[in-house]
């Protein structure tokens, strides 16, 4: 800073202890700096190895979802190209043709209902990538097909040379991926190559579709309510309290719940509606508190704006409230379910069976899910099994994954700036 004085020009250079300017100053600013670095890095390490290892996972599981196979077939043991058939139909029309079938023999095979469920339930069409005929070739898989060995993709394919000229007479050699159509055709098995997830799969439809039915409407009317109708008032906190708690509560308490009350109590019995009532008491709490955020989130001069205009109450939070509050109520709801379809603790205690061959067609009717199927293959002797339970997996994350993007593009979609 520069001082001046009548009769005589000098520049005086000042620092004050307060300036940014001074040493006292840059030194804070650094270490200021510094810890800002710091906690960066501490904030960024975790991040970068949790999905580090997420992608490590995925990739081990997508590797176990295919292997090479050493196998002797029971049927003609032949393979067709990919351009010979589309569809499993015309696969197993060149397959009966391969086993010596005319055509008129064929004709009435297909015309025979109970003969074609038979031959379904006991074979399965697959797109083998790699045969010794060639890549990409259709097969007709046996139940009793019998498997010599089976490894791993990457020790398979360095040993691919060596594997085809050990085959024996009768033997072929397969790069099965056990991830395919057929895996969302067939329902649960006791033999690996047979095994299929669609029981499951619409297990887990029929499940969540009465979680969606149970939960959202009481979860979103729970939320208006104490945001806009309930008075201030320690019943009012208390609840507020309960479910800040429940909310944190461990999912195998609800299972056991859901036991006592649903399953004896209310004799419902291990079915649909006891797993989705058990499921909808998990989540509850959940939207509950999302949906409160997001409506307390819209600004309360929008309220008072529709008041000055005659609205009423209800007009008013069901015109006004609701819509802006969209996005972070169907977020919730959205991420809620995503938890509700993983969760498997809950579900083993209120009796979702390990082994159903067949799909629900009722409320009460008995059902498995995703999980459950999944913790079935794992748990089984046969080391086939653990192929079929990655295909599972990716299935399961497949599905979680496309909620969660779902959740952010409706954030997106719908977000406001107030």
């Amino acid at each position: 800073m520069s001082v001046s004085r009548p009769g005589k020009s000098s520049s005086i250079a000042q620092t004050p202890a307060g300036s940014i300017t001074s040493p006292q100053a840059q030194a804070r600013i650094r270490r200021r700096q510094q810890v800002n670095r710091l906690f960066a890095f501490l904030t960024f390490t975790p991040v970068f190895l949790a999905l580090s290892l997420l992608t490590v996972l995925f990739f081990d599981v997508l590797t176990d979802s295919v292997s090479w196979q050493i196998v002797e077939p029971r049927n003609s043991g032949q393979s067709f190209a990919l351009s010979q058939a589309f569809g499993s139909r015309a696969v197993i029309r060149l397959e009966l043709l391969a086993q010596g079938k005319t055509s008129e023999e064929i004709e009435a095979f297909f015309a025979d209902a109970e003969a074609l469920r038979k031959f379904k339930a006991r074979n399965r069409v697959e797109l083998m990538w790699y045969t010794a005929d060639g890549p990409f070739r259709w097969i007709v898989s046996n139940s009793r097909d019998k498997r010599i060995s089976d490894i791993g993709l990457f020790e398979g394919w360095g040993q691919r040379q060596e594997l085809l000229a050990s085959l024996k007479e009768g033997q072929s050699l397969y790069l099965n991926p056990w991830f395919d159509f057929s895996f969302f055709t067939k329902n649960a098995s006791r033999t690996p190559i047979m095994a299929g997830l669609s029981s499951a799969f619409f297990g887990t439809l029929w499940v969540i579709g009465l979680v969606i039915l149970i939960s959202l409407p009481l979860g979103v009317g729970g939320a208006l309510y104490l945001e806009e109708y309930a008075p201030d008032n320690r019943w009012t906190r208390l609840l507020e309290v309960n479910l800040r708690n429940l909310a944190g509560v461990p999912s195998i308490v609800y299972g056991i719940l859901g036991l006592s009350v649903f399953v004896r109590l209310l004799n419902i019995g291990p079915t649909v509606l006891a797993a989705a009532a058990t499921l909808s008491l998990l989540i509850l709490p959940v939207i509950v508190m999302a949906s409160r955020e997001a409506i307390r989130a819209v600004p309360t001069s929008l309220r008072l704006a529709s008041y000055g205009l005659g609205a009423t109450k209800w007009q008013t939070v069901s015109k006004v409230v609701l819509p802006n509050a969209v996005s972070g109520i169907v977020t919730g709801v959205i991420l809620a379910v995503a938890r509700a379809i993983g969760e498997t603790a809950p579900l083993l205690l209120v009796g979702a069976a390990a082994f159903v061959p067949y799909s629900p067609n009722s409320p009460l009717s008995k059902y498995t899910v995703l999980p459950i199927q999944i913790y079935s293959w794992v748990s089984e002797n046969d080391a086939e099994f653990k192929h079929v339970a990655s295909a599972g997996i990716i299935v399961l994350l497949i599905v979680l994954l496309v909620l969660y993007g779902f959740a952010f593009v409706i954030r997106r979609r719908f977000r406001r700036n107030w």
